[in-house]
């Protein structure tokens, strides 16, 4: 078996046997609600730039902490209203914010942030699923999962094909580098959480099961 499968298996997940079932796992499900976001989302973008503009540092924690309580409920099987996934669309295009939400893919609870970022990426229109289609990508590829963040970040470059974090990421992918190590990019998350005031599941070893 190789490395990325033995991975899967040491953390119990499953191993999709066919790349339609990769592919679903981000399409998106509902075509109407999805376009229906895209006002919200508009609508949404307004009211964050004032909040940010007013306290930067406090938006960005209010929002890592909405995206992690977000994760949970939706791990739990609950559904996100139209409002809040719309608030977490445009709180994935803040780079700092973005940078902390990487974080989780390494820490516990690692298959919560996945579950979300999933959802996120069957909900949200173009352009704003392809940050949770990268975030996606980072966990899948951060658990050693590489078919599924190889699907998810094909997904992300055909919305955005200069998306610097899915480009590198690509490239990584395609060059064999080993899971152990992208994961040291989770570091950067871990010191702006910490700066920013903001408390993250700590890291987990690799190879052992998300919880």
């Amino acid at each position: 078996a190789s490395p990325l499968a033995a991975a899967a298996v040491l953390d119990g997940r499953r191993l999709y046997p066919r790349r339609a079932d990769l592919q679903a796992v981000m399409a998106v499900d509902d075509a109407v609600r999805t376009a229906e976001l895209g006002d919200a989302l508009c609508d949404q973008a307004a009211r964050r730039e004032a909040a940010h503009r007013a306290d930067p540092v406090g938006c960005a924690r209010r929002e890592v902490e909405s995206a992690m309580a977000a994760a949970a409920r939706v791990a739990a099987g609950k559904q996100l209203a139209d409002a809040d996934v719309a608030e977490l669309g445009c709180a994935l295009g803040d780079v700092e914010v973005r940078d902390i939400l990487y974080a989780l893919a390494v820490g516990q609870g690692a298959g919560d942030a996945e579950t979300l970022w999933a959802m996120l990426a069957r909900t949200l229109p173009a352009p704003w699923r392809v940050e949770a289609l990268v975030l996606l990508a980072f966990s899948a590829y951060a658990r050693g999962d590489g078919p599924l963040a190889g699907v998810s970040l094909e997904a992300a470059l055909r919305c955005d094909p200069d998306h610097r974090m899915a480009g590198m990421l690509d490239i990584a992918l395609q060059t064999g580098l080993r899971p152990e190590d992208i994961r040291e990019l989770a570091h950067t998350g871990y010191r702006l959480a910490k700066r920013f005031g903001v408390r993250i599941p700590p890291r987990r070893p690799f190879g052992r099961r998300a919880c």
